[in-house]
C-alpha cells in the first residue's frame, strides 16, 4: 500500500469514527444503550484498524484484531489495552443481546472511553512517527 493509499484509508476510517461518535452521542441522549454500545465498538475497531495499517497490518479478521491488541499492549507495556478491549467486545455483544442495564453500561462505557482516548493518542503518535502531521 502506497503512502497516499494508506493516508486515504486512515482518513476514511477517521470519517467513520466521527460518524460513530455522533451516533454515540445521540444514542446516549435517547438512552438506546445497546446502540451506543455498538457505536463504541465501531470507534475502537476503526482506531485499531488505523493503527494496524500504520504498522503494516490489515486487521480484517477478529483473530487478527485479538492478536494485534495483545501485541500492542505488550509493546506499550499497558495491560489496560487488553482489559479495555475485552470490555469493548462485551459492548459489541450487548448490541445484539441487550443484556446490560443502564448502570452496567455506564461502568463499561467509561472504561471503553478511556481505551479510545489511549488508542487515539497511540494513533497520533504513530502518524507523527512516519513524518505526517495529524
Amino acid at each position: 500500500m502506497s503512502l497516499s493509499e494508506l493516508l486515504g484509508e486512515i482518513e476514511r476510517r477517521k470519517t467513520i469514527i466521527q460518524t460513530c461518535f455522533k451516533d454515540y452521542d445521540y444514542h446516549l441522549k435517547v438512552k438506546e444503550f445497546h446502540k451506543a454500545s455498538e457505536d463504541l465498538w465501531g470507534i475502537v475497531n476503526n482506531v485499531l484498524y488505523s493503527i494496524g495499517l500504520l504498522r503494516g497490518e490489515k486487521l480484517s479478521e477478529h483473530s487478527k484484531l485479538l492478536r494485534f491488541v495483545n501485541d500492542l499492549a505488550v509493546s506499550k507495556e499497558d495491560k489496560d489495552i487488553v482489559d479495555g478491549f475485552v470490555i469493548a467486545e462485551s459492548l459489541h455483544a450487548n448490541y445484539y443481546h441487550n443484556f446490560m442495564d443502564e448502570d452496567m453500561f455506564n461502568r463499561n462505557r467509561e472504561k471503553v472511553e478511556a481505551l479510545i482516548r489511549k488508542l487515539e493518542e497511540i494513533l497520533v503518535e504513530e502518524i507523527k512517527d512516519i513524518g505526517i502531521t495529524p
